[in-house]
């Protein structure tokens, strides 16, 4: 018995070795590299550098994870690598990594349609990102965590596609009952009301952020004052516009959009200097990054230079009449005498 086992053992090994594509020890080298061990190991540090804001580190672990994995199979790192993606504003990668994440998934995986989502909308793919969307809400609590998550950006897919008035209602849902305390749904439900010109009450809900006494996380009090100086100009409040891009500026002197819009204002009252002034400020703080806009104000500049240097000439001589230089061919020129001092 134990004679026929051996042999069992031997002409099957024998049959592997001479089996084609047969790599010895360095297929088993490659077979221990290609453990479950090794692709968590990676997908955890990638986990540790996205926490850290470390998004190139989070992709090259993440990428290592799943070639670690086994067959490729890794959801959850793919999803991770979508996110990175998305972190660093690659939106073609981010878009490739969820895809495979959700298609490898075998549960719901509303977390890994949420992200897919908001990359379609970044990539102006509206009818996807809707279609991501419903497979978020997949068996999620009404009005409940992810619930609000997925109701935000189902009102940011809406803004991005022009649906305005249907986005304002979605993002009145994404805030929940009031007090509201949640900031990125509310500046987005703002400035989606100053889309539709509604300026009042665009103007009274950015006033609301400012007077509430809910803690409003991640409060950006620049762009709550640039909004409603905005819609204070709109109504032709120029003074509460002044006050307000003046209160930005309190907060951030080096705040463009403010200089920027300071400039246009004092350059319609004709305070040409001060707009001049203000046009450059933006100019310095925009740089390289905004290099189409300040080329319109470069040429702004120049034209408003060329007026306040503009002076004017001296009134063209009138030629004499007949009359007149008969008159002046009388008159003598008197000899400059002693004047008797």
């Amino acid at each position: 018995m134990l004679v026929r086992r051996r042999l069992m053992c031997f002409s099957l090994g024998l049959a592997l070795a001479l089996a084609p594509g047969f790599a010895g020890p360095a297929l088993a080298k490659k077979n221990d590299e290609n453990t479950s061990g090794a692709s968590e190991k990676n997908y955890k540090l990638g986990l540790k550098a996205f926490e850290r804001g470390d998004y190139d580190g989070a992709v090259d672990a993440q990428l290592q994870a799943i070639y670690f994995s086994r067959n490729g199979y890794q959801p959850q790192a793919y999803y991770q690598l979508g996110l990175a993606y998305q972190a660093k504003k690659d939106y073609v990668k981010a878009y490739e990594a969820l895809s495979k994440s959700t298609s490898q998934a075998m549960d719901k995986a509303n977390e890994a349609h949420l992200a897919l989502a908001q990359v379609c909308t970044s990539l102006k793919k509206f009818d996807e990102a809707t279609q991501e969307q419903a497979k978020a809400f997949e068996g999620v609590p009404y009005k409940k965590g992810l619930w609000y998550r997925c109701k935000f950006q189902q009102a940011s897919n809406l803004d991005a596609w022009g649906k305005n008035e249907a986005a304002c209602g979605c993002y009145t849902e994404a805030l929940g009952e009031e007090p509201w305390h949640t900031w990125e749904p509310w500046i987005r439900y703002a400035e989606c009301l100053m889309k539709l010109k509604n300026w009042v009450e665009a103007y009274q809900t950015l006033d609301k952020m400012l007077t509430t006494t809910a803690t409003v996380k991640g409060l950006d009090f620049e762009r709550v004052h640039l909004d409603m100086g905005i819609c204070a100009l709109a109504k032709g409040n120029h003074q509460g516009a002044l006050d307000n891009w003046h209160r930005v500026l309190e907060y951030n002197p080096d705040n463009k959009e403010a200089h920027l819009q300071l400039g246009l204002l004092l350059d319609s009252e004709q305070h040409l200097s001060s707009a001049i002034t203000e046009y450059k400020y933006f100019i310095r703080m925009a740089g390289a990054d905004d290099p189409l806009r300040v080329k319109q104000v470069e040429t702004r500049i120049a034209l408003l230079e060329q007026q306040l240097g503009k002076v004017d000439p001296p009134p063209a001589p009138v030629a004499p009449s007949p009359y007149m230089r008969n008159q002046q061919q009388q008159v003598q020129p008197q000899p400059v005498g002693d004047p008797g001092f």
